[in-house]
């Protein structure tokens, strides 16, 4: 009898007597996405159509058991986290989110025999990702800002419904044909009013490497907003700088500072750093000004700049430009990066 969990082993296999399972994804080393899953490429055996299955590998999470929790304690947690994560799939296409990638099959597959049951999510497929942004065709500044336009127009929506991502990275913008953008995976996801069972803690980052800077030093707010959609308006504008620079926004940030200030060196508080990082980040938005054509430089330049804040309290739009929006309402940045993108498709013609 094999040792190998039934999610590990669902190439070949029909699920629900609907979705052929082709092909197994293999991760890289530096995917961190999809911890305690294994994800497959599958087909609808009624219509053709392809699709992207993400099934819970609860052998995966159990390998990870500290010997502080119980194993019943772990897969009530497992199992609410999945049935969290399916919930609120099925609630953001209630809410008709045309910008974030929700789920169009959900269920369990079971074999007898098997520990585990399988819980599965299956999506559309997507065409390719922001973190394998050059295999889309050499894109240029007008796509890269329709792409991180689309980009913040799902992040929006889910902000609207006081949920917040929390794993905002490259490889969870969706690219669909060539131009449609949308946000993907809720794993890390939580909700003002119906908070996730695993990821709701203050201090939570799906990905560590694209973290809001605060969360280096340990640092985070008492309020909601300033802590969750501030955390995710940083780590929007990672995805444009990405775009630009081929680079992390955190880790350029921390280049920028003197040694003894970078996260793991610096022993004092978040208020004693702040005026360092103030400059390191003064010197990183002057690193990508030099990459962003002269056209639209000081416009986008500028949100980036508000959204990358290092400083949680002061993120988003400026105090003197608001009235009844938001501190971190996406709304006013929506609407300038769709200017700056005809800006630069115009100054091709």
């Amino acid at each position: 009898m094999t040792t190998m969990p039934l999610a590990s082993r669902l190439v070949g296999k029909i699920i629900k007597n609907k979705w052929e399972v082709l092909e197994k994804r293999v991760k890289t080393l530096t995917d961190s996405s999809g911890a305690f899953s294994s994800c497959y490429k599958v087909r609808n055996i009624e219509n053709g159509q392809e699709g992207f299955l993400k099934a819970f590998n609860y052998q995966y999470a159990f390998n990870t058991l500290s010997a502080t929790k119980s194993s019943a304690d772990f897969l009530k947690e497992l199992t609410s986290n999945y049935v969290y994560e399916r919930d609120l799939l099925i609630f953001c296409g209630q809410n008709k989110m045309s910008r974030v990638v929700t789920a169009i099959d959900h269920g369990e597959y079971k074999e007898d025999g098997e520990i585990f049951d399988v819980p599965y999510l299956v999506f559309e497929i997507a065409d390719g990702s922001l973190k394998n942004i050059r295999n889309i065709g050499n894109p240029d500044l007008a796509w890269k800002l329709g792409a991180f336009h689309g980009f913040l127009v799902g992040l929006s929506q889910l902000h609207g419904q006081k949920i917040v991502h929390q794993d905002i990275k490259p490889s969870n913008i969706l690219i669909f044909g060539r131009k449609v953008a949308k946000l993907s995976d809720l794993g890390n996801a939580t909700q003002l009013i119906n908070r996730s069972p695993m990821w709701d803690m203050d201090y939570h980052c799906g990905d560590l490497r694209f973290c809001p800077i605060e969360l280096l030093y340990g640092y985070f707010s008492s309020d909601w907003e300033t802590r969750r959609l501030g955390a995710d308006l940083f780590m929007a504008a990672g995805i444009m700088t990405y775009m630009i620079t081929d680079s992390i926004l955190s880790s350029l940030i921390v280049a920028n500072l003197p040694d003894i200030y970078r996260p793991g060196k610096f022993g004092g508080t978040f208020e004693q750093v702040k005026p360092h990082l103030m400059a390191a980040h003064y010197k990183t938005l002057d690193e990508i000004a030099q990459r962003i054509h002269e056209k639209i430089r000081q416009d986008l330049l500028e949100v980036i700049a508000q959204l990358s804040h290092p400083i949680p309290e002061e993120r988003g739009n400026p105090d003197n430009i608001r009235t009844t929006v938001s501190k971190y309402s996406l709304h006013r940045y929506i609407s300038i990066i769709d200017r700056l993108a005809k800006t630069m498709e115009y100054s091709k013609l």
